[in-house]
């Protein structure tokens, strides 16, 4: 599909969902963290978006493929990401306890992602929690590893709070804050929401007199990287024995919507053929690697929580929602749950 205003990628949001899980047959619970490579301090030589984008992708991509510390494998047909990279990139795991389901595969967990936004707060999709509730599941505990099934750490889950609990009811709704009973371990690094990153349509005409790398087209069309425990293959969405979820793996998509402060989510679609998202991935987060305006390093941040997806996994397209479109539900969600988010980053520190 060809690209289009922001405003036509949020209704997008209202499309039909796809699978759960292998168990579920309502929303696809797509795939995770994705990282958006991003360097917006211009040079005299060349202060193009386009040649800042191409050189922060290059930059970010090269740095996780040094994390990863291993082959190319699936997502679907994604790489192997280490838990050094999942620390690094916030990536968590939403363990969903079927036992007291009777429709469902009762010896495995159905899966979600989530992005670590605060020392006690994960993001993730609303839907990782209605879907399951109808069908008397739990979202029990969240995992950190990039084997949900490994030996690694997890956190129970002691409070929720989702748009739905907010009377937000616009398209695009499905975000979800998560409460851990203690603090991620140390290693997992807290990503940072940048509900200020970009200018809004009452601040583009001060954004063009400033000469923001921002205006006219926020973060433009970039290629990104995703992370998902979801499955690895469309067989299994569908087949119990092809069962594959639950091992983290990062994914290149491009961008094929405008990403603004007031459209609900963007569109995206795998980079590489045969490649792509798949069940169990919802919830995961869009990543920005973005220049600090005052040269102190890369700041990483959230741009993006992964929606739905389309079927088969394999070439499919994904919507992710953006979280500065519901930024007033996050912080005051945030605030009822005991860990207030705050602002970290405006616009104008980069004109």
């Amino acid at each position: 599909s060809g690209r289009s205003s922001g405003s036509s990628s949020s209704s997008r949001l209202a499309v039909a969902r796809g699978r759960i899980s292998p168990r579920f047959t309502h929303r696809t619970m797509m795939l995770p963290v994705l990282v958006l490579a991003l360097a917006l301090q211009r040079s005299p030589a060349d202060c193009s978006r386009r040649a800042l984008l191409r050189r922060a992708a290059t930059a970010g991509l090269a740095n996780a493929a040094a994390l990863s510390g291993g082959p190319a494998r699936a997502i679907v047909n994604g790489d192997v990401v280490s838990d050094a990279e999942a620390a690094a990139t916030g990536s968590v795991g939403l363990w969903i306890d079927l036992s007291g389901c009777s429709v469902c595969r009762k010896d495995k967990p159905a899966t979600c992602s989530g992005t670590l936004v605060a020392p006690t707060l994960v993001l993730s999709a609303r839907h990782c929690l209605d879907t399951p509730r109808m069908l008397n599941g739990t979202l029990e505990r969240v995992v950190f590893g990039s084997d949900m099934f490994g030996a690694g750490a997890s956190r129970d889950v002691v409070a929720v709070k989702s748009t739905s609990d907010y009377g937000i009811e616009t398209a695009g709704n499905d975000l979800l804050l998560l409460k851990l009973s203690s603090p991620a371990p140390k290693e997992w690094r807290v990503v940072e929401l940048p509900l200020g990153l970009l200018p809004s349509k009452e601040e583009q005409e001060e954004a063009r007199r400033k000469g923001s790398p921002f205006y006219p087209d926020g973060l433009g069309f970039p290629s990104l990287a995703t992370y998902g425990y979801g499955q690895q293959s469309t067989k299994g969405t569908t087949d119990p024995a092809a069962y594959s979820a639950g091992q983290l793996r990062r994914l290149g998509v491009s961008v094929q919507t405008e990403i603004r402060p007031w459209a609900a989510g963007f569109l995206t679609k795998p980079v590489d053929r045969n490649t792509g998202t798949c069940a169990g991935d919802s919830g995961g987060g869009a990543l920005a690697f973005v220049q600090d305006p005052k040269g102190r390093g890369i700041r990483q941040f959230l741009v993006g929580v992964q929606a739905v997806a389309s079927l088969p996994c394999e070439e499919n397209q994904q919507v992710f929602v953006n979280p500065a479109a519901f930024s007033e539900f996050l912080l005051q969600a945030s605030r009822d749950l005991g860990s207030p988010l705050q602002p970290t980053i405006n616009w104008r520190e980069y004109s």
